[in-house]
């Protein structure tokens, strides 16, 4: 009994043995699941940054990837974007068909204001290029959100508490610090100009990189006015707005000889206006303060303040 005991262990030891020798000679490198299963998204967990957008990276289960981006378009708005799949290790990268994306507008507490969910099942890649640092590249079926846009790796997980992504904007004294800010070579809002709601006076300026922004208070309207040079920052078709929000109606009005497109609830009142003049964009968009939620500026009013906007 005792040699066919000392003979099963023996037998044993060497079927572990060549077990382990065919393990390691299917190994194709470190991005495989290491022999403790470790996932090897792990090798790729953390925060990616470019300009205003931060993408952060989970790993899930045995080859699974979660991705959450934060995208700031103002110190109250950011959407975000969350999409899952499987990790390819041999090609550092995952594509996924489950994204969502999801607009929210901020209480200057911090609170989230209000949500909306723009859409579902969007589909893309996600590819890392190994290096000092990782870098990571999303291409965006849907709206090409992030083209020719790299990511770099700053660092682990966002510390308890963090909310969005640090805020973009500087606040600045004068319309000339926020065009120096912004790379611009001047920023001119129609200040002084006298408009059915009053004379325009100019409250706040603001900068970030590629993006100037004058805040104007009237009793009842708010008037945010931009421009910028960065095209990375647009939305879509030259919108610099950072205004997400669908409208009833869509037009264009010529003024001082240029094409300007106008959004509005009511034919005619334009409440967000976009123009690009010399690859420069530009944006006024007003909000209702007093419960007129669709309030929109009159033609002739537009036509006052984008004669005086430079």
């Amino acid at each position: 009994m005792k040699k066919i005991s000392k003979m099963l262990t023996l037998i044993t030891v060497l079927l572990l043995a060549m077990a382990l020798v065919f393990t390691g000679c299917g190994s194709k490198g470190g991005n495989e699941p290491e022999e403790s299963g470790q996932n090897p998204a792990m090798n790729f967990v953390g925060n990616y940054a470019c300009d205003r957008a931060n993408i952060f990276i989970e790993a899930d289960g045995e080859d699974g990837m979660i991705a959450t981006v934060t995208w700031g378009s103002s110190v109250s708005e950011n959407s975000t974007w969350t999409m899952s799949g499987k990790f390819e290790a041999e090609e550092l990268q995952m594509m996924y068909n489950d994204c969502v994306r999801t607009d929210y507008v901020y209480e200057e507490s911090g609170d989230v204001k209000s949500q909306e969910e723009v859409y579902v099942n969007g589909h893309g890649v996600l590819k890392f290029t190994e290096g000092d640092p990782i870098t990571l590249a999303w291409t965006d079926d849907q709206e090409h959100m992030a083209d020719d846009m790299v990511f770099e790796y700053v660092g682990v997980a966002p510390e308890e508490g963090e909310v969005g992504m640090p805020n973009p904007w500087s606040d600045v004294n004068s319309a000339e610090e926020a065009a120096q800010g912004a790379g611009l070579e001047f920023f001119e809002p129609p200040e002084g100009v006298v408009i059915s709601l009053g004379e325009v006076g100019v409250e706040q300026y603001r900068c970030m990189k590629g993006l100037a922004e004058a805040i104007v208070e009237f009793p009842a309207v708010e008037m945010t006015i931009r421009k910028g040079n960065d095209k990375s920052l647009e939305m879509a078709d030259g919108d610099i707005s950072g205004d997400y929000g669908e409208y009833a109606n869509t037009w264009t009005q010529n003024i001082k000889g240029l094409e300007v497109t106008c959004y509005g609830n009511r034919e005619g009142e334009a409440t967000k206006t976009i123009w690009t003049v010399d690859d420069i964009d530009y944006s006024i968009c007003v909000q209702g303060l007093g419960g007129d939620e669709d309030y929109g500026l009159s033609p002739d009013d537009l036509n006052s303040l984008i004669n005086a906007f430079q």
